[in-house]
């Protein structure tokens, strides 16, 4: 399994404790939030995490920007300093030579008949900025009425006319079908992406937040998906609070999962 996590959803915020932690539990990778980046552009934190990655030999995911950021805004200067901000963050993680960037989609708050068609439509003109400089991968949110993008069809499409893969976020598929009922809607989410399905979030909660809690906890009831993680070759990142601990229980909970199907099969 090629395992990692985010230090900044951990709260280990120090780089070499972040990659220190990856190399003791034997992770392929972490995924660094480009905010880190912007918010202390002089910290020399770029050169430092390439310098860390080559001396521990774990690999890194970037997570674009999503604080104070809309790609669907209506707004378009709001937009294209969006766009901007995540251009500038494609350039970061090429320097990184990161296995993937991680794309939010955008939020709707505007309450007219036609903001949801034009928010669709300002997505993908951002979307269609973005060059592929690593391989763009696009998340399902869908936590809220607000997020613009809710289901397996619309989070496909979005993917399919730009070109990138996806993301497929554990939490807050849990949350989306905790607000509407639908019992199977990760396992619907599988079904619908398929491949497009190259990088994993993996976090717990009790169906009504996203929480970001460890594997252990909550209600997701990862023991369901085990053949799907089992199987599946891309990168897995825990994305989990606890802080270190938090971290260890839940990459021994998710081994253990997967694992335990391997003894029985």
């Amino acid at each position: 399994m090629n395992l990692g996590y985010s230090p900044s959803t951990a709260s280990v915020l120090d780089l070499e404790d972040a990659f220190k932690l990856a190399a003791e539990l034997d992770f392929t990778f972490i995924e660094l939030a480009w905010e880190i980046f912007e918010i202390l552009p002089d910290a020399g934190l770029l050169e430092r995490a390439r310098e860390l990655s080559r001396a521990t030999g774990v690999g890194i995911s970037v997570h674009l920007p999503f604080v104070d950021l809309n790609l669907a805004s209506l707004v378009p200067s709001a937009r294209q300093n969006a766009v901007e901000r995540v251009k500038r963050a494609l350039e970061g993680a090429a320097e990184l030579n990161a296995i993937c960037g991680v794309l939010h989609t955008g939020q709707n708050s505007v309450y007219h008949p036609l903001a949801v068609s034009y928010a669709v439509k300002a997505l993908g003109k951002s979307f269609a900025q973005f060059s592929e400089v690593v391989p763009i991968v696009v998340e399902n949110l869908a936590l809220s009425t607000q997020d613009l993008i809710h289901g397996p069809e619309a989070l496909r499409d979005l993917a399919e006319e730009a070109g990138f893969h996806n993301c497929l976020d554990f939490g807050h598929a849990h949350v989306e079908a905790g607000r509407t009922g639908e019992k199977d809607l990760t396992e619907r989410y599988f079904d619908v992406l398929g491949e497009r399905i190259v990088h994993l979030h993996v976090h717990s909660n009790d169906g009504a937040a996203d929480q970001h809690r460890p594997l252990s906890e909550g209600s997701l009831p990862y023991h369901r998906y085990a053949t799907f993680l089992r199987n599946f070759s891309g990168t897995v990142c825990l994305e989990v609070t606890g802080g270190a601990e938090g971290v260890r229980s839940s990459a021994t909970y998710l081994r253990t999962v997967v694992e335990g199907l391997a003894h029985t099969s």
